[in-house]
């Protein structure tokens, strides 16, 4: 019988399904007092300023925002340091996110997302899933070795998680003391509505990169493949960080392919395509996820001088939303004291030429 690899990716995606929901159930269960594990995302919608929306436990795409997202203050309770659950689910979005597009899908791809189901119910100790998922494995092996596809394209079974360091942020400060937000921007007012995550305000979570091809693909472009790979990355990253400025997430797209440094003529390249995914993308260049609302999202996502984000690419609407919370917290505070507080809430001190010009952007907005 000729291999058939989108039907492979849907057997493998349908028994990930299967084998996942009892696995979050069975984590959860001492947190979620009786309740089903969707109740958490529901509330991280809450803590995020989402619209209300039903979750399904045996929706997949439910199942990888559970393993790859921070609960509130439950945390990553599925992942450790090596984050190895976190990459390996970011792997399995967009391979669902290219299934449900009905994007072509190659004999190679379906042995890689048969790979990443194994390894992960591997990871999470589930024997007789990881034996199932990986007779679906051998099948696209099989196919792989008979379409004579050579051994550099199929990863070892288990590599080391695909993550690169960060390049270094220019706007960080340069002093060795790290710029925390202030307190009380780190709490809700609405917390009564979150009682299993937690009372903290959503901080900024950067995506965790995963190389799911090679330069070829980028260079590719406009191919059709090519560009069902490209925007499948991108919708992805922007779901996850959105709203997030077009330039960082071609960064990160381009970075998701191999390319570390982004010329201009790939760039345009790229932000061509992400505008092509249909995401909201606003007059401030910045790519908001299906379920934000520019224009009545309320929220903002704090985050220390640690963290990879330019002040200058996050979105002027999030930082206006910090501003009028501030100025409903302090009454009368006065414009250099709500620059300060706002600049502390993105882990930044020193008010630059660039940043003033981005506050006085999000002020128009408050």
């Amino acid at each position: 019988m000729t291999f058939d690899p989108r039907h492979s990716v849907d057997q493998s995606l349908h028994h990930l399904a299967q084998r996942l929901d009892p696995i979050i159930g069975a984590k959860l269960a001492p947190n979620l007092g009786g309740l089903p594990w969707p109740t958490v995302l529901s509330e991280l919608d809450k803590m995020k300023g989402k619209p209300p929306k039903s979750y399904s436990a045996a929706d997949l795409q439910s199942q990888l925002r559970m393993i790859t997202e921070r609960l509130g203050k439950l945390g990553f309770p599925f992942d450790d340091h090596t984050r190895l659950v976190t990459t390996l689910g970011n792997e399995l979005r967009i391979v669902r996110n290219r299934w449900a597009h009905h994007d072509g899908l190659t004999t190679l791809d379906a042995w890689r997302a048969n790979d990443f189901a194994v390894r992960l119910l591997e990871h999470f100790g589930d024997d007789q899933g990881a034996a199932d998922a990986r007779k679906l494995r051998d099948e696209a092996f099989d196919a792989l070795v008979e379409a004579k596809v050579i051994a550099e394209h199929v990863a070892p079974t288990h590599p080391q998680p695909h993550t690169e360091a960060p390049e270094p942020d220019a706007e960080a400060e340069p002093d060795s003391d790290v710029v925390r937000p202030d307190p009380s921007v780190l709490k809700r007012s609405d917390s009564a509505n979150t009682p299993t995550i937690g009372s903290g305000r959503s901080e900024f979570e950067p995506w965790t990169l995963v190389v799911v091809g090679d330069v070829d693909v980028l260079d590719a472009l406009p191919k059709k493949v090519a560009k069902e790979q490209v925007r499948a990355v991108a919708t992805e990253i922007a779901e996850f960080e959105g709203p997030i400025h077009i330039n960082r997430l071609a960064q990160l797209t381009a970075a998701s392919f191999g390319v570390r440094r982004l010329w201009p003529t790939r760039e345009k390249k790229l932000i061509y395509q992400i505008k092509q995914t249909g995401l909201v993308i606003d007059d401030d260049k910045c790519v908001w996820p299906t379920d934000l609302d520019p224009a009545t999202w309320t929220e903002f996502r704090p985050n220390d001088s640690t963290v990879d984000r330019p002040f200058t690419e996050i979105s002027p609407a999030e930082i206006a939303n910090v501003m009028r919370l501030l100025q409903v917290d302090t009454p009368g505070i006065s414009d250099t004291d709500l620059d300060a507080a706002t600049l502390r809430t993105f882990g930044r001190k020193r008010k630059t030429k660039q940043f003033n010009a981005h506050l006085n952007r999000a002020r128009k907005l408050v």
